[in-house]
This record gives C-alpha cells, sequence and structure tokens, in this order.
C-alpha cells in the first residue's frame, strides 16, 4: 500500500509544476523577429494589453509602412492571443499524455442479513500497461507538442501575412486613386477649355464632345477608384485588428518602394524552405507520434488495459490481502486490428512528410522565378514605359499645338500614358505580392488564399475615347 500511495504522489507532484508556457511563448517571438523582422507579444493581462495600445498609436503616428503594418497586427491582433493560448493547450495535452494513468480505488462495506459480522474490502489498481508504455507516450506527446508549436508559428505568419498583403492592397488602391483623380482633374479642365474654344469658334463640335466624352469616361474610371479604397480600407483595418479609436489614427500611408534593381539571389533556397516550414514540422510531429505508438503496439494490442491491483478484506474479525493482474482478453482479432491501425498511421505519415518535402521544394522554385520574374516586369515598367510614355505624350502635344494631329490622337496617346501609370503601380504591387510570397515560404509558412487581380483592382483602367 505505501508503494502504491507513492506512486499516486508522483503524478500529483509533475502536475503541480504545471505553469503558463512563456518560454515557448519567448521562443516563438524570437523566431518570428529573426524571419520576418517583426515580433508579436502576448498580452496576458490589462497592464500588457494597455502597452500594445499604446506602442500601436505610436506606429500609427507615422506614414504606415508594409512592415509597421506588419508588426502592428502582431502586437494588436486577438488571434495572435489565440495562438499563444494554444501553446498552453499543447502543454497541457503533452502532461495529460505524459503522466501515468490515475489509480483506480474501491471502498466496499458487506452487511448481512443473517447478523454476521459486517465484510470490509477495499484495494487500489493501476493501469500497467500505460507505466511501461509511457516512454513511448512520452514520445508520442513530444512529438504532438511540436506539432502544436509549429501550428501555433504557422497561425503568426499567417497575422503577418494578411496584414503585408492588405497593406499592398490598399497602397496600391491608395496609389491608382491619387492617379485617377489627377486625370479627372486633368479632363474636367480640358473640357472647360474645349467649351471656350468651340464658343470661340476655334475648333468643331465633335472635337469639343470628344473631350466632354473623354472627361466624363474619366470621372466614372475615378469614381471607380475612389470606391476601391473603401473596400482596401476595411481590409486593412480588420487585417490589423484596429478598433474604431485606433483606425482614426490610420491618416497616412507610405508609397509602394519601387522593386530593386538586382536580382532576387537566395541561397540553398530548397534547404531553407525545407527547414523553416511549419507545415513539414507539423508532418514530423505526427510521424514522431506515429513511430511511438507503433513501437509499442505489440503489447498494447496483445495485452490491452493491463493492470495491477492489489486488495484488503476483512472477514470474521482478520484480514485478507491479495495481489493481482487483469487484461482485456483479445480472445477474437489478437490485436490484428490495433496493430494494423498503427502500423499504417505510420506508413501513411511517413508517406505525407515525403510527399510534402517535394511539394514545397517545388514551391520554392516557383515563388522564386514568380518573384523575380514580377521584379523584371515592374522595373520594366517603371524604368523603360513610364518614362517613355510621357516623352510620346509630350511629342503628341506639341503636334496637336502645331496641327499635325486631331483631337482624337491626342486623346488616344493621353489614354496610353494614364494606363502606363496605372499599370506600373499594378506591376509594382504584384512583385510585392510576389516578393512577400516568397519571403513568407522562407519564414515557414504558405500563402493559401489567392491574390487579387492587380489590373481590376482600382477600377481605374482609363476609357478608350470614341468607343
Amino acid at each position: 500500500m505505501k508503494r502504491a500511495l507513492a506512486l499516486i504522489s508522483a503524478p500529483l507532484t509533475l502536475a503541480a509544476c504545471a505553469t503558463v508556457p512563456v518560454a515557448d511563448g519567448e521562443a516563438l517571438s524570437a523566431r518570428l523577429e529573426r524571419d520576418i523582422g517583426a515580433s508579436p507579444f502576448w498580452a496576458r493581462d490589462a497592464t500588457a494589453e494597455e502597452q500594445t495600445r499604446d506602442q500601436v498609436a505610436a506606429i500609427l503616428a507615422r506614414p504606415l509602412s508594409a512592415d509597421a503594418a506588419v508588426q502592428i497586427a502582431l502586437l494588436n491582433n486577438p488571434r495572435v492571443t489565440a495562438a499563444f493560448e494554444g501553446l498552453g493547450v499543447a502543454r497541457a495535452d503533452f502532461m495529460d499524455a505524459a503522466l501515468p494513468s490515475p489509480p483506480f480505488l474501491h471502498f466496499m462495506e458487506l452487511r448481512p442479513q443473517d447478523g454476521d459480522p459486517n465484510v470490509l474490502k477495499y484495494g487500489i489498481g493501476f493501469d500497467l500497461s500505460r507505466l511501461v508504455t509511457l516512454p513511448a507516450a512520452l514520445g508520442s506527446a513530444e512529438g504532438a507538442r511540436e506539432a502544436a508549436r509549429a501550428e501555433a508559428t504557422a497561425e503568426l505568419l499567417g497575422v503577418a501575412s494578411q496584414a503585408r498583403g492588405a497593406w499592398i492592397d490598399y497602397a496600391q488602391a491608395r496609389q491608382i486613386a491619387d492617379l485617377m483623380a489627377q486625370a479627372a482633374e486633368t479632363a474636367d479642365a480640358a473640357a472647360a477649355a474645349a467649351d471656350a474654344l468651340l464658343a470661340a469658334g476655334n475648333i468643331a463640335q465633335v472635337e469639343r464632345d470628344r473631350e466632354a466624352l473623354f472627361a466624363a469616361e474619366i470621372g466614372i474610371a475615378n469614381a471607380q477608384a475612389q470606391a476601391a479604397l473603401v473596400p482596401a480600407h476595411e481590409k486593412l483595418i480588420a487585417a490589423l485588428a484596429l478598433r474604431p479609436e485606433q483606425a482614426q489614427l490610420l491618416i497616412s500611408l507610405e508609397r509602394l518602394p519601387p522593386p530593386p534593381n538586382t536580382p532576387i539571389a537566395r541561397q540553398d533556397l530548397e534547404s531553407r524552405v525545407i527547414g523553416a516550414s511549419t507545415d513539414l514540422a507539423v508532418a514530423m510531429g505526427a510521424l514522431q507520434a506515429a513511430r511511438a505508438d507503433q513501437s509499442i503496439s505489440w503489447l498494447t494490442s496483445l495485452l490491452p488495459g493491463l493492470a495491477a491491483e492489489s486488495e484488503r478484506e476483512r472477514d470474521d474479525g482478520g484480514w485478507k490481502e491479495g495481489f493481482g493482474l487483469s487484461w482485456m482478453a483479445p480472445l477474437f482479432d489478437l490485436g490484428g486490428a490495433d496493430r494494423l491501425r498503427r502500423a499504417s498511421t505510420e506508413r501513411r505519415a511517413t508517406a505525407l512528410a515525403e510527399a510534402l518535402d517535394l511539394e514545397l521544394r517545388a514551391e520554392a522554385r516557383t515563388r522564386l522565378a514568380q518573384a523575380e520574374a514580377a521584379r523584371q516586369i515592374a522595373l520594366t515598367r517603371r524604368t523603360v514605359i513610364l518614362p517613355l510614355s510621357a516623352d510620346v505624350f509630350d511629342g503628341a502635344v506639341r503636334d496637336f499645338n502645331a496641327m499635325e494631329i486631331g483631337i482624337l490622337q491626342l486623346l488616344q496617346e493621353r489614354r496610353a500614358r494614364l494606363e502606363a501609370g496605372r499599370a506600373t503601380i499594378a506591376a509594382t504591387a504584384d512583385y510585392w505580392r510576389a516578393q512577400a510570397a516568397l519571403d513568407l515560404l522562407l519564414a515557414g509558412a504558405r500563402r493559401t488564399e489567392a491574390a487579387p487581380l492587380s489590373a481590376p483592382a482600382a477600377g481605374a483602367r482609363a476609357p478608350d475615347p470614341g468607343h
């Protein structure tokens, strides 16, 4: 009995050591700081929440950049707290799986009806199968815990990715809206000038009508671009989890940075992606757990529910005590179903991990190629097409003033110049989306949501005059 009580006290002592997994949270924060340059914060009390609000307000006091948006999301979004609390759930699951089963106790007093003395019996038992398989259970629980850490990391990277993507979308919508507002103002001025020229008899009615038609169509495109700001703005607010009083502080935004001039170089790209992948970490955690379970399948299948029991009984004024074993005898299948299940689970986990390794390598090469292609396109539009479109338009203005071309040709060149500006903004945003997807993969996560179509995103495509 004394040994039994000692076994009872050991799990209770271990359970008393349960604490909030602060160290796990700190390690996770350090990883994100290293990989994406922003650190999440686990606000566990009202004081910490107040500190995060002050930090967010300080960041919003400056024009918002993509990196600042990521930092705000990691400070402000409740999903960050949910991910950190998931670490606490994982630790609790680990402790539950790693501890022996609690002893089962029974106590009974029998009162004979014929007046004989009462019979008192009590006993204690332990789940021997759980105790014997405890090392394997520890390995399985550690695999599950590693998978939980990887899932928490992926959740935080997802918060950061959504914030960066929302910032890119809003920055693109903002710049296109500014471009279309300028174009609409210019078109209205040109239409007013055409009215004056028509009144003076210097141009024909058809030329004035073409200017008015162009101004009206540009006005519609401008209205569409301004309207597109609303969902982009709300998407950014949601990604940053800004409260109403915080959203009021979001008044300025940095412009999309230009693409770099140098090609994207990533040394050891595939190995870095494989080493950082949270998906693969989850798969490897599941594989570790499956292998641990498989290693003890012979015992759990042939001796399920193996238990040691001790009983003491008082009868006729004397005490009797004894020890014994109990188990559920697998008479029908000799544990074959359990062994098959565990073996298939291990082989399945192995196959999934191997498949994921191949998929990640292919995705790494694809993301790099996409980002480099987007960089080249954006750079060409910014450094070649946009300046050339300005030169062509300036030449068309000179030709129009010299009466070598008509208003229709001038409007076509004006439309081409506007389209070049819009396409440059869209191509720049496309590059930063592709770069963000590559960086996210290198940090350990994969982008699952589809990137928005950049061309019609701001509703700013200029109309073709005369159609």
